[in-house]
């Protein structure tokens, strides 16, 4: 994630403790991210929906759709910024970090502010 992300400081503030939770286990990267942002900018909503028994199911709706669309976005980062064919491995692989980041924060920020005060899903 870049540093310029002001959702930056919730994954680096994020306890060790928190990807042993037993609601994380399994999860992939989406579905920890949204767990995280989840509990950082609308815990009402959050409670809501454990309390329903609908979050486990919410979280892994929001990583299908989150996967796909990074699958995506990626595509078309890649599309938008081609190397060279002679392009070295070191800059392949920075290229390829780059790619993922980018899209990531993309993301995480659209993830963020969707969740703030959000109540449509209850």
């Amino acid at each position: 994630m870049a540093l310029n992300s002001q959702f930056h400081n919730v994954y680096l503030s994020m306890p060790m403790e928190a990807s042993l939770l037993p609601e994380l286990q399994g999860l992939p990267y989406w579905g920890r991210a949204v767990h995280e942002i989840l509990q950082e900018v609308n815990p009402l909503l959050m409670r809501r929906l454990a309390e329903g028994q609908r979050l486990k199911a919410y979280i892994e709706r929001k990583q299908d759709y989150l996967q796909g669309e990074a699958a995506r976005l990626e595509r078309e980062w890649r599309r938008l910024n081609p190397l060279g064919a002679d392009t070295g491995y070191l800059a392949r692989a920075n290229w390829q970090r780059h790619c993922k980041l980018a899209v990531r924060e993309l993301l995480i920020d659209e993830l963020a502010k969707s969740l703030i005060g959000s109540t449509a899903d209850l």
